[in-house]
């Protein structure tokens, strides 16, 4: 799950980032609500920040440095570029709405982030722009009432941003002849736009065709299994082959629970998954699965 980090952490870092300048490490009390949401961010996406002892944490230069790679791999930029990018986004929402805290989310909120790899509009797209090459994909933002739904026969929702930049480099199903593939937001589960697209689909399409593509992991099944508007389906390498490219993650007694919690609401057709975890302790990133053709469960 590839979440924006909170402001008060980008702000907190950043200030840090010119600490380190005179230090090798700086000392955080390990209780701040700033750093508890950057660890958890950090432990997602396989970063190391520093070292805990008595009480604080020593965030050090390639913990940092890490961070900020990762937020350029995400297209997200550096710390001062995202607060930036913040502040210009609450100015101009303040512009629609007096009530700044509520306005934030109506510039995107009825919008979701596509990927097309259809050739026609990548080709289109290098004569416009005067490109050597055509791009590989497209990524579109897309206003969800202007979509014509009957075009598509799955709505292929994507976790991660990263993989969502690489969708061309997946091999789907073959069964997915016409899928509408977007980003599923930075927000805690789903975006609003994504939120939007999804309630739409299921009340023109039905419960069919829903598809999430994420983690093998507990959160991203977690995201599936408990989403408002329900998925049909998973997307995920062939049985066997998962098994045999599993890889350790952090695993204690809480996440034993929580698999056991969402046994108790995951479909049928997904508990040979959820067992898999369950019995294995072991997951997959979505950034591990572009050996071989994805499954649908």
């Amino acid at each position: 799950m590839d979440e924006l980090l909170p402001k008060a952490a980008l702000i907190e870092l950043e200030k840090i980032q010119h600490r380190l300048l005179l230090g090798d490490d700086v000392k955080v009390k390990a209780s701040t609500g700033w750093l508890k949401k950057t660890l958890a961010w950090c432990d997602e996406n396989d970063i190391n920040l520093g070292r805990r002892a008595s009480g604080y944490f020593y965030i050090d230069h390639q913990g940092l440095t890490s961070i900020e790679q990762r937020l350029q791999q995400l297209g997200e930029g550096s710390f001062a570029q995202l607060i930036r990018q913040l502040d210009d986004d609450r100015v101009i929402a303040s512009q629609v709405t007096a009530n700044e805290k509520m306005a934030k989310v109506l510039p995107t909120q009825h919008l979701v982030l596509s990927a097309s790899t259809e050739l026609s509009l990548r080709l289109a797209h290098q004569s416009q722009f005067g490109l050597a090459q055509p791009s590989t994909q497209l990524n579109i933002e897309l206003e969800v009432a202007e979509l014509d739904l009957s075009l598509f026969d799955y709505l292929i929702v994507i976790e991660n941003r990263d993989c969502f930049n690489q969708w061309h480099s997946y091999q789907p199903p073959i069964l997915f002849t016409r899928p509408l593939v977007v980003y599923r937001g930075h927000e805690q589960h789903h975006s609003k736009g994504c939120i939007a697209l999804k309630t739409r689909w299921q009340r023109d399409k039905g419960n069919f065709g829903q598809v999430y593509f994420g983690d093998f992991d507990i959160d991203g099944l977690a995201i599936a299994i408990d989403s408002t508007v329900a998925y049909q389906h998973l997307l995920f390498p062939e049985f066997s082959e998962l098994k045999t490219q599993l890889k350790p993650m952090h695993y204690d007694e809480n996440n034993a629970f929580r698999l056991r919690e969402l046994n108790q609401r995951c479909p049928p057709q997904w508990q040979s998954l959820l067992a898999l975890l369950l019995n294995e302790k072991q997951g997959l990133r979505q950034q591990w699965m572009f050996d071989g053709v994805l499954d649908v469960y």
